[in-house]
């Protein structure tokens, strides 16, 4: 029946299609399981640096879960991320914390930039101060992709002033995403790798260390 699906997809594409076409087709390809990814690539430190990044990504889409393990940059290396409808709980190793924030306000310790908002598909389609094109196909890493460009109304507002997105055609899903900021510098480009479809448990993904120290902001 999946298959079917993609089929059907790839028929679509056939035809003339509009970015928020491919934004839905990715977003109902990712939502349709649970799944885990590897994320590689560049992310920019609160200090300016532009550091390599490495981050193991869990899905649980019906529950609207996310946990984000860092393993690179050393800044980061360790912390992870849970991400949860109204919350997002944002553990520290060094210092054995667990800082929660409003979903709306959330912010991630170490980085200069908000992946909790520029990372996640659905928020990013859902913007209505951006305005999405469809930039062409491409070939990544022998897979062929469609090119989407995101611009927001207000960059300064926004945080950013340039959103990409690339999504590949068998199946539609993310492959990388890449975002700049107010000035046109790079904040992050990240490619998803190892992406599979896994059983996963809320309670596995929502779990931090029981000592942990919790502060509410």
């Amino acid at each position: 029946m999946r298959k079917l699906g993609w089929v059907l997809w790839l028929g679509v594409l056939a035809l003339a299609v509009t970015a928020e076409d491919v934004l839905k087709a990715a977003e109902d390809y990712l939502k349709a399981a649970p799944w885990q990814a590897v994320a590689v690539g560049k992310i920019r430190l609160p200090s300016g640096e532009l550091a390599d990044a490495q981050m193991k990504v869990y899905v649980i889409p019906g529950k609207e879960i996310a946990r984000i393990e860092f393993e690179a940059p050393d800044a980061v290396a360790d912390n992870f991320v849970i991400l949860t409808p109204k919350k997002v709980y944002n553990y520290l190793f060094l210092t054995n914390q667990v800082v929660i924030y409003p979903r709306e306000r959330a912010r991630i310790e170490g980085l200069g930039f908000n992946l909790a908002q520029v990372g996640n598909l659905k928020e990013l389609a859902g913007r209505k101060d951006l305005a999405w094109r469809l930039a062409g196909e491409e070939t990544l890493d022998g897979k062929a992709a469609l090119h989407l460009v995101g611009t927001p109304a207000d960059p300064d507002d926004a945080g950013f002033t340039r959103v990409e997105l690339w999504i590949l055609k068998e199946p539609p899903r993310p492959y990388r995403f890449r975002v700049e900021d107010a000035e046109g510098e790079l904040l992050v480009e990240l490619t998803w790798k190892a992406f599979k479809r896994t059983p996963l448990n809320p309670e596995t993904l929502l779990a931090y260390p029981p000592d942990a120290e919790v502060i509410e902001k």
